[in-house]
């Protein structure tokens, strides 16, 4: 049997045996009840029910506890018990407790009807809990950092790629590739799990996604054992938006600004009695020009040198939306249906102007090459999970099946035209090209964790994907623009599989104030790329083991320290591997290397936390081993046409020190900031692709990036916001990029009785939000300057419905231990 058919069939027997014959109370003595204690739970003031309230049930000869149970959606409770003498006592969240006397159970009192019993809410415990609403834009914890996107104000209005340029530790490039401290070997996530969201492409897809979905980013640099080993740097979890709160809740908000970024959001969801139905929706129009120029010099001594300038102008329509169903079948299983789709119409524009000057002859040329690009992606993501409680607490049983269908069409028309002036041009070129690319991936995941003793657990689970990648590039020349032929040194049709099948194992514990967990994790994986152009086939099988271990001590309440390690593997993705060529910029090229071997790397951490009422500090020192280093790398030849390839160079060591600290300066000021300092070292050498030999430098990449995020409560009158971005220089294998400082500012103001916001925002207030660097080959040099998208502002205003800060109620979910609930990796 097949590990797909496998993997299925337990799905489907494990739910069904769980979801059968179960019963919603708790019995400490074990025998089936025969009296019963019923009661209803009301608000005091309101007369609303409360849902998910404890309801505990003592003897009255000892104080022991003898059964217990959940308040229903309606705020019903029904608990079997045994004859004998009791009392009620009532715990919720927020809520002073309630006790109940004289509950008497005998021969002629079978049933105890308590009516309704009104709990009033704690006021002094509801204030801390608004204190630490407001001031929580960044949560630290040993394990990962939680950043709250709303708390954010610079990013209202933007997109994911937005999002993660700016937060602590993490650097979008100008091809939209996502680093964290330093390392662009990092797994992105949405909701714990791979997903159509992220798409064919994540450096557009991230781009196209509505911002105003995100919940928060969770930031895991040394993942355990529970989750994907993929990603050398670790992971980072887009969480999206969805309610459980009963009744009909959500927001609604609309956005518009400069350069054009116009959209609307709504979030909902509608609970009653035993169904929650959510549902998200996003849809935007933007477009993002940007500029880029360069400086090239060829030859040694130089022979021929080229100004080269390039314009562009991205964007166009983009709408997402997600809706599902959470059903209660019970006390203790959920089922969710969920279903996704992610649509974009996008009309990308771009003009590359090259001034060419010959030394050697003192001849000039020039030659304009313009590019019309029309980009149709296409996503959709179906999801089933089913959770499954038990009476004990921490006890938890999940099964989850995920299947995603993702499309992307590109289609380009080139000019390129030459002459002595702009104004004289004649064409020369005249092409075409045609990229369809098709995703599909399958998923299978089961996840259960047991407790023992009084803080031990014991947790295990399996997960199968099955993902297969096509990639049909056509490109056809012309020289009349009437008559095209194909380009077959260019075109091909290109096909990658990857198939992984991962089971894990993590026992944690805790001995007074030391915490402990040991995890291994297994991951068997079959890749298989296709180049069906030339027939070539590449076929990669290995299996590996990832050990996980953590360490955290309790100093005191507010103060713990913690030592971690991982194995974390990186494997090539698609286009990396497919060997076709991007004709945007004839001169400069991207070639992918069906050759690329993953790379592994081990990853050490410690750290010290403190964390009290009014301020958070963290401070960590890391340390990543990596074998197989991926870089890419730039080669020119006679020509003047610069090929950047990805190699697996060598090995990397690098180490840093990171700082994550806020604090709370009375009501009217917070200040949080981030530190990370980082240095690498790779060794230099060469490489040999089809005959052609591209060599490196040694390198060591010492540099340091910061934010500093300023937060002010201008009385009643609005809140403002300032934070300032900062990234050192650094050295790299070829060159050098350069540093790069910017500012955003926000502003916020409550309305309609705080049931709405209205919102500012200007990004990279100085415009010089610019990537810059240098290349140095033999033979070649090279200084450039990118800007991605100038300076944008943006106003926006949110509604909320049913959405005041006063009390967050519990969910069933709340009930369960573990760090990083609901993730579902």
């Amino acid at each position: 049997m097949s590990k797909k058919k496998f993997a299925f069939l337990f799905c489907l027997i494990i739910i069904s045996y769980l979801t059968s014959g179960q019963n919603r109370q708790w019995s400490g003595d074990g025998a089936r009840p025969s009296f019963s204690i019923t009661g209803k739970l009301i608000e005091a003031g309101t007369n609303t029910p409360v849902e998910f309230a404890t309801v505990s049930v003592f003897r009255v000869r000892d104080s022991t506890l003898a059964t217990g149970a959940i308040s229903d959606d309606k705020g019903f409770f029904s608990i079997g018990s045994g004859p004998g003498r009791y009392y009620l006592r009532i715990q919720f969240m927020g809520y002073e407790d309630v006790i109940v006397p004289n509950v008497n159970l005998g021969r002629g009192n079978l049933a105890f009807d308590a009516g309704q019993i009104e709990i009033r809410q704690d006021q002094r415990l509801l204030e801390e809990v608004v204190v630490q609403t407001e001031r929580t834009q960044m949560e630290l914890t040993l394990d990962k950092k939680v950043f709250n996107i709303g708390k954010d104000l610079s990013n209202l209005g933007g997109s994911a790629t937005d999002i993660l340029d700016n937060l602590p530790s993490v650097q979008v490039d100008v091809e939209g590739n996502v680093s964290l401290r330093g390392s662009e070997n990092v797994r992105i996530l949405i909701d714990g799990k791979p997903s159509g969201l992220v798409g064919l492409s994540s450096n557009d897809a991230l781009r196209q996604l509505n911002g105003n979905l995100i919940e928060s980013v969770e930031v895991i640099t040394n993942p355990s054992a529970r989750y994907d080993a993929e990603g050398l740097a670790g992971i980072i979890n887009i969480v999206l938006k969805k309610e459980k709160a009963k009744g009909i809740n959500g927001s609604f908000q609309i956005n518009t600004g400069v350069p054009a970024n116009h959209g609307g959001s709504i979030n909902l969801n509608v609970r009653k009695d035993w169904v929650n139905f959510f549902t998200n929706f996003g849809i935007s129009y933007r477009r993002n020009p940007g500029s880029g120029d360069s400086f090239q010099q060829f030859g040694d001594p130089v022979t021929r040198t080229t100004d080269r300038t390039r314009d562009m102008d991205r964007g166009g329509l983009n709408y997402s939306t997600r809706f599902g169903a959470d059903f209660f079948l019970n006390d203790m299983n959920t089922i969710t249906l969920a279903f996704l789709y992610r649509f974009s119409d996008e009309n990308n524009e771009t003009t590359v102007r090259y001034f060419d000057n010959y030394l050697t002859t003192n001849e000039d040329s020039l030659t304009l090459r313009l590019d019309d690009e029309l980009e149709d992606d296409e996503n959709l993501e179906y999801s089933i999970n089913f959770t499954r409680n038990f009476k004990r607490k921490g006890q938890k049983f999940t099964a989850d099946i995920q299947y995603q269908n993702n499309n992307e069409i590109e289609g380009s028309d080139l000019v390129e035209t030459t002459g002595t002036t702009f104004g004289n041009q004649i064409p020369r070129l005249y092409q075409r090209s045609n990229n369809d690319e098709l995703e599909e991936r399958l998923m299978l995941q089961s996840d259960y964790t047991h407790p023992f003793g009084k803080d031990g657990r014991i947790e295990a689970g399996f997960r199968y994907t099955d993902r297969l990648v096509g990639n049909d590039y056509l490109v056809e020349d012309s020289d009349d623009a009437m008559t095209y032929v194909v380009n077959s040194s260019i075109s091909n049709d290109f096909e990658y599989q990857e198939k992984v099948f991962a089971v894990y194992g993590i026992v944690s514990n805790k001995i007074n104030k030391l915490s402990w967990q040991l995890g291994l994790r297994y991951e068997d994986t079959d890749l298989t790329t296709l180049q069906r152009t030339q027939d070539q086939r590449n076929i990669q099988k290995y299996s590996n083991f990832f050990p996980s271990t953590f360490l955290t001590y309790e100093l005191s309440e507010k103060h713990s320290i913690q030592a971690s390690y991982s194995r974390r593997i990186r494997r090539p993705r698609g286009r990396s591997l497919n060997p076709f060529i991007s004709i945007s910029d004839a001169r400069n090229l991207f070639v992918g290397n069906p050759f690329l071997q993953p790379v592994f790397t081990d990853s050490y951490e410690t750290g010290y936390l403190m964390n009290t009422r009014s301020s958070s500090f963290y401070v960590g020192v890391y340390y990543r081993y990596s074998e197989g280093i991926t870089q890419r790398l730039r080669s020119t030849d006679d020509l003047g046409i610069t090929t950047t390839r990805p190699y697996n160079v060598s090995k990397e060591d690098s180490y840093g020190v990171e700082m994550n600290a806020s604090k709370d300066f009375g009501k009217w000021y917070r200040v949080n900031g981030n530190i990370n300092f980082f240095r690498s070292y790779t060794p230099g050498g060469s490489v040999t692709f089809e005959n052609e030999t591209t060599t490196f430098n040694s390198a060591t990449a010492t540099s340091l990036t910061s934010r500093l995020s300023n937060n002010l409560k201008l009385k009643n009158w609005f809140d403002a916001q300032i934070n300032i971005n900062y990234r050192a220089p650094r050295n790299t294998v070829q060159g050098k990029r350069f540093s790069i400082t910017s500012i955003d500012l926000g502003f916020s103001r409550d309305v309609m009785k705080k049931n709405g916001t209205i919102s500012l925002s200007v990004r990279d207030l100085l415009n010089n939000r610019k990537y810059r660097g240098e290349t140095f080959n033999p033979g070649f040099q090279e200084v450039s300057s990118f800007q991605w998208r100038s300076r944008t502002t943006q106003l926006s205003f949110t509604y909320r419905l049913n959405q005041k800060k006063q009390r967050q109620r519990r969910s069933r979910g709340d009930y369960e231990e573990g760090d990083f609930e609901g993730g579902g990796f």
